[in-house]
């Protein structure tokens, strides 16, 4: 390999391993200002001395359902690209050679190890969009709970 065609491979991995991690960094704000914001909306519902109306307990709720749908939807396009984005980066790694043995030393192993190569599920995005629905959900339970009583 050329060492042009090598520098091009380390700036897209460069590149991709930005993109990672800015991913991953906006999933955790988006969920943790998500369940804060869950929070703060259902500690103001709880502690107002009325009881809640039809049409506002239908507000609130629908309110929630938006904001939760809405964040939803974005972690789950930010899952996707995380998947796209990892498997170019697991291309780059393997034009590299980073799964191959022997390439930069002399041990029997690769530098990364071969579990790295398996299909990329983005399990633990799927884990905080499961945190942000059951805050949604408790929300809403709070809400018509409230409302009931």
């Amino acid at each position: 390999m050329s060492d042009d065609k090598r520098q091009i491979l380390l700036a897209v991995r460069g590149t991709t391993q930005e993109s990672l991690r800015e991913m991953r960094s906006r999933v955790f704000s988006i969920v943790s200002t998500a369940i804060t914001l869950f929070t703060v909306f259902i500690g103001w519902i709880v502690q107002r001395v009325a009881k809640l109306s039809l049409p506002e307990t239908m507000l609130f709720v629908c309110i929630i359902l938006m904001f939760w749908i809405g964040n939803l939807l974005i972690l789950i396009d930010i899952r996707r690209g995380y998947i796209k984005t990892m498997g170019i980066s697991v291309r780059v790694e393997k034009a590299l050679g980073l799964y191959e043995t022997k390439v930069f030393d002399e041990e029997d192993e690769s530098l990364f190890p071969s579990s790295y190569l398996k299909p990329i599920k983005g399990k633990h995005f799927q884990k905080f969009e499961l945190i942000l629905s059951f805050s949604a959900i408790a929300s809403i339970l709070i809400v018509i709970i409230k409302y009931i009583y």
